[in-house]
């Protein structure tokens, strides 16, 4: 998965700065009621890019799943 699948999902980008570590970010989308988050840019060499559905044990390695997800999503919606 590379950030140009997440900002072709909808996600968007949130800079953060912390005096000890430097500069990071991460992206995050909501989709009707499901927060969606990527794991922070500092982690990405050793982890790789992945989204996780929020406060949840829930994990997409591959953008191929979360546009499955978000077309189930928004397909059935009441």
């Amino acid at each position: 998965m590379s950030e140009q699948d997440l900002i072709e999902l909808g996600f968007e980008r949130y800079n953060e700065t912390d005096p000890k570590i430097g500069d990071w970010y991460y992206y995050s989308s909501y989709w009707n009621g499901i927060d969606l988050i990527s794991n922070a840019s500092d982690e990405w060499d050793s982890d790789g890019l992945y989204v996780e559905v929020f406060d949840t044990n829930i994990r997409f390695k591959g953008s191929g799943d979360l546009w499955q997800l978000k077309e189930l999503i928004y397909n059935n919606l009441k």
